[in-house]
């Protein structure tokens, strides 16, 4: 439509207002100089697959089609540059909508999709019909002035998704959060098709299992749940019969119920929040503490520097407030089975719930 169409487009006028990819800045349209500036954020691989991803899509497309058809699809115009402009505006403004009970789809609309990010924002943009047929709904959340700009949340995103998808970052973002792989633990965890059989009976998506999103405030119950019975072995469980999803059942996987299993859980956990950190060097996370501690010194920097240094700190925050959060856990174990004490020094027993960071 942009390229070959151009002004003979019904669209025109709409596509040539949609920002160029350098205008867009999502993180896996950098080049190869840049995404340097992501050094030491788990980031910086992210959009290093993604943008390998995308291209190997095009090379696809250009084999099956657009070789097979190069009247239709001119060589010079379906670029590779291009399909990564596509790309990128779709990931960053396209919406999600249904209409009458049907498929969801994906879609740009004009002019609502100019609408900036306030994770707090409740403003909803919805599928539906008025008197004209199929219309699309933006509803906000207050009353807005004339010349007030209205917002629209992106969803809860961390900086990671934010910067990858959309090209920018927040200053402070209390939607944070750390991926964190467990595809090694599941090759190493012993009884792993069982534990993935007792899964899906209790409803969870194994493929989902395969990664911990973990966040800087309050630990989903998935946390510990997964981490239990990833580190369960054949002794925790403490019977011989064959019934091993009754097994996992009986021991309430959802709380913790054996200092051992809890003990090992942690740590692991813990090497596994300090395997990433190492992944950015002692000095650097210094240098970007410095700079976010200057806001003046942060703004002055270059688009793509200042997120790669925000981004990169969101990560390291809460991979170390998990750490710590994981020691208090640890001392509090001897407390957590001995109710009596526990009580007595006001620890709440439940290890699923104690986990709101103190600093």
């Amino acid at each position: 439509e942009k390229y070959l169409l151009k002004e003979e487009s019904f669209w025109h006028s709409y596509l040539e207002l949609l920002p160029e990819t350098e205008e867009i800045g999502a993180s896996f349209t950098w080049n190869d100089d840049d995404l340097e500036l992501l050094s030491g954020s788990l980031i910086k691989n992210m959009s290093k697959f993604l943008r390998e991803k995308i291209s190997e899509e095009y090379q696809s497309i250009t084999q099956k089609v657009f070789a097979q058809n190069p009247e239709r699809f001119p060589q010079d115009v379906f670029t590779l540059p291009r399909f990564l402009w596509a790309y990128a505006v779709l990931l960053s403004r396209s919406f999600r909508l249904r209409l009458d009970g049907k498929d969801e789809v994906i879609a740009l609309v004009p002019w609502i999709d100019f609408m900036n990010h306030d994770p707090d924002s409740k403003a909803y943009v919805a599928a539906t019909r008025d008197g004209n047929g199929p219309a699309v709904l933006l509803k906000t959340d207050r009353p807005y002035q004339g010349d007030e700009q209205i917002f629209d949340s992106y969803g809860r995103r961390s900086n990671d998704e934010l910067l990858l998808l959309y090209g920018f970052s927040l200053t402070r973002n209390v939607h944070n959060f750390v991926e964190i792989s467990l595809v090694d633990l599941w090759a190493k965890s012993d009884l792993a098709q069982a534990k993935k059989t007792w899964l899906k009976a209790q409803g969870a998506d194994v493929d989902e299992m395969q990664s911990l999103c973990l966040p800087r405030g309050y630990w989903p119950q998935e946390t510990m749940l997964l981490m239990r019975l990833l580190l369960l072995t054949p002794r925790d469980l403490n019977r011989r019969d064959a019934n091993l999803l009754q097994s996992f059942s009986d021991l309430g996987m959802k709380n913790a119920f054996s200092p051992s299993v809890e003990r090992r859980a942690l740590r692991t956990l813990r090497q596994l929040c300090e395997e990433l950190l190492q992944r950015c060097p002692e000095e650097r996370r210094q240098s970007d503490a410095r700079i976010m501690a200057e806001p003046e010194l942060l703004q002055r920097l270059p688009t793509k520097e200042k997120c790669a240094i925000m981004t990169r700190y969101g990560e390291v925050n809460v991979l170390e407030t998990n750490v710590r959060r994981i020691d208090r856990l640890l001392d509090h174990i001897p407390f957590v089975f001995d109710k009596k004490e526990a009580r007595r020094q006001q620890i709440f027993p439940e290890l699923a719930e104690d986990s709101k960071p103190a600093d």
